[in-house]
């Protein structure tokens, strides 16, 4: 009977274990996805500034080739 205790405990440490592993890869992987997020913010914003930069001088050329 102490054997099937000391294998049930055994069981138990390694599942901890793997969770616990397996939480620390998830942790990791969510600040690499909030980084990768931040990163594409950003590239989205500077994005849509150059496009209000394109549209602004279209705009002016439109305008001036009219008169």
């Amino acid at each position: 009977m102490k054997y099937i205790t000391h294998i049930k405990d055994a069981f138990f440490v390694l599942i901890i274990v793997y969770l616990s592993v397996t939480v620390t890869e998830n942790v990791l992987m969510l600040k690499q996805l909030r980084s990768q997020l931040e990163q594409t913010k950003e590239n989205l914003y500077q994005t849509n500034i150059v496009i209000e930069q394109m549209q602004k001088k279209l705009k002016e050329s439109l305008i001036h080739y009219s008169f």
